[in-house]
């Protein structure tokens, strides 16, 4: 299964990476298990985000998972082309 990434900021300054999957947002959940140093913010019908809680943690979950990272236009497009089905 391949994840795409879109890397991003909490308002408060946070790194924070949300995932998608053409198998769907809990698929990608099952398998982008995240440690104690990023915080999960998953449910049913949207896509999962993972936030920042010390540096590296991130970076780390990226290439643990090979995740894919996009830019904002590819991400656009790419979540076009997948429609509805990311958020199962």
């Amino acid at each position: 299964m391949t994840i795409f990434g879109l890397r991003g900021f909490t308002h408060g300054g946070a790194n924070v990476l949300t995932v998608m999957s053409a198998e769907g947002s809990m698929a990608a959940l099952a398998i982008v298990a995240a440690d104690d140093d990023i915080i999960v913010n998953a449910g049913p019908g949207r896509l999962t985000q993972y936030i920042e809680k010390r540096g590296g943690a991130l970076k780390r979950l990226i290439e643990h998972h090979d995740i894919v990272l996009l830019s904002k236009d590819d991400w656009d497009e790419k979540k076009a082309e997948l429609g509805d089905q990311v958020f199962r």
